[in-house]
């Protein structure tokens, strides 16, 4: 279980790092028709907020493709991203935080 949580961790750590290289996935469906798909046909970040500190920064980006705000944080090798959720549990979309930004004002 630790040999996979490592290799996930090493496998999503290179996709934000492979410097927006073309991966493409192909899929062969039951009926035979072959499809392709890009990484950012799944995730396609929009950085919203950036902080700086000595040795850690901050982002909250926003996926392009459901509009789903993420926090991402990293000091030096150590980085972590999860999605931002709302009071009810929901995750916060931008249209979300707009209209909390927009009432509480």
């Amino acid at each position: 279980m630790k040999k996979f949580f490592f290799a996930a961790i090493i496998a999503v750590s290179l996709l934000f790092t492979a410097c927006n290289a073309p991966t493409e996935v192909r899929t062969l469906s039951a009926n035979g028709i072959e499809s392709s798909a890009t990484f950012k046909d799944f995730f396609n970040a929009e950085r919203i907020v950036h902080s700086d500190s000595d040795n850690t920064s901050a982002e909250i980006i926003m996926d392009k493709n459901t509009g789903v705000l993420y926090i991402m944080k990293w000091s030096g090798y150590q980085w972590g991203i999860s999605p931002i959720y709302d009071s009810d549990g929901s995750v916060m979309t931008m249209e979300k935080w707009q209209s909390k930004r927009i009432n509480s004002k």
